[in-house]
C-alpha cells in the first residue's frame, strides 16, 4: 500500500517484483548479446588514425594521474560538471516524490524522465554536431547550455514551492528544457575534458570526470538520512548546484590542445598512412607552448 497527499494506491507487490524481473533480464540479455559482438569483432585500433592528436603517443597511467592532478583547469571543470550533474542525478531518481505534492502520478513522472533524458540525448547530437564546425567555442555552448539550466530549474522550484501559479503543462516545460541542456552537455565536458588534459588518455580524463559526478551524487543521497529532512530542499539543492556550476564554467581558461594539433600539417609517406615518427618535434614543440 502507497499512501500520498491525495489518495491511497494498492500495489500488487508480485506484480512489481515481476516486471522489475523482466526488465533486468531484458538488459542483461542486451548487455550480454553486446559482450558477445565485442568478443567477435572489435579492432583495438582503426587501420589509420583518423587524426593528427590520435597519433600522439599518450602518457602512462602513472603519469597520467600526476598530470590530471596538477592540471587546475580540469579540476575546475570536473567541479562545474560534477556538482550540478551529480545532484540532477540523485534528484532525478526521486522526482516522483518531489511531484506528487502537485497531483502527477508515478507513470507520469515516469515518462517525464524519459522524455528529459530523449531530448537530452537528441540535443547532445545537435550542440556536437555545432560544436565540430565552431571549432575552439565548446567553453561557450556550455556556459550557453547551463545558463539555460539554470533557468528552466529555478522556474521549476519556484512552482513546485508555490512561490508562483502551477501548471502541469509548464511542470512539463521547465523539467524537458532543463534535462535537455544537462544530459546533452555531457559529450561537450567530455569533449572539454580531453582538450585540456591531452595528451592523456581519454579513458583517465572520462574517469576523473564521472568519478567527480558520482562523489556530489553520493553526497545529495547522504542527505536524505538526516532524520525529518523533508523534500522542500531538494529542487532548490539543484537550481543551486547548477548555479555554482555555470559560475565555475567562467573560471577555467579554455585551452583547445588537441583542436591545435589536429590544425598542424602532418607529413605522409608514399602510402598515405601515418608515421608515428614524423613532426614529433613539432607535436612535442605545440605541447610544450602550454602551461599545466
Amino acid at each position: 500500500m502507497y499512501t500520498s497527499n491525495h489518495s491511497v494506491k494498492v500495489i500488487n507487490m508480485d506484480s512489481m517484483r515481476t516486471d522489475i524481473m523482466n526488465l533486468l533480464y531484458s538488459e542483461c540479455g542486451l548487455a550480454g548479446l553486446i559482450f558477445l559482438l565485442c568478443l567477435l569483432y572489435l579492432p583495438a585500433k582503426p587501420p589509420t588514425p583518423p587524426s593528427t592528436s590520435a597519433s600522439v603517443q599518450r602518457t602512462n597511467y602513472k603519469e597520467s594521474l600526476g598530470s590530471v592532478a596538477r592540471n587546475k583547469s580540469l579540476i575546475l571543470l570536473g567541479l562545474a560538471n560534477a556538482i550540478p550533474n551529480g545532484v540532477f542525478g540523485s534528484w532525478q531518481a526521486v522526482l516522483d516524490v518531489l511531484l506528487d505534492p502537485v497531483g502527477m502520478n508515478q507513470s507520469e513522472v515516469g515518462w517525464l524522465g524519459f522524455y528529459m533524458t530523449a531530448a537530452g540525448g537528441v540535443s547532445g547530437l545537435l550542440i556536437g554536431r555545432f560544436s565540430d564546425i565552431f571549432l575552439r567555442h565548446t567553453k561557450f555552448f556550455l556556459i550557453l547550455m547551463n545558463g539555460g539550466a539554470v533557468l528552466g530549474y529555478v522556474w521549476f522550484s519556484l512552482m513546485s514551492s508555490g512561490i508562483i501559479p502551477i501548471s502541469k503543462v509548464e511542470i512539463y516545460i521547465s523539467a524537458i528544457i532543463g534535462g535537455m541542456l544537462i544530459n546533452g552537455s555531457f559529450p561537450l565536458v567530455y569533449e572539454m575534458g580531453s582538450e585540456l588534459a591531452f595528451p592523456v588518455s581519454e579513458a583517465v580524463v572520462g574517469g576523473l570526470l564521472t568519478c567527480f559526478m558520482e562523489i556530489f551524487a553520493i553526497l545529495f543521497l547522504l542527505v536524505l538520512l538526516i532524520p525529518d529532512i523533508g523534500t522542500s530542499w531538494m529542487n532548490w539543492s539543484l537550481s543551486g548546484s547548477l548555479l555554482l556550476g555555470f559560475v565555475l564554467l567562467f573560471l577555467f581558461p579554455a585551452r583547445y590542445k588537441r583542436t591545435d594539433i589536429n590544425n598542424v600539417v602532418v607529413h605522409v609517406n608514399a602510402e598515405d598512412k601515418y608515421d608515428d615518427s614524423v613532426n614529433r618535434n613539432t607535436i612535442t614543440g605545440y605541447l610544450a607552448s602550454y602551461d599545466e
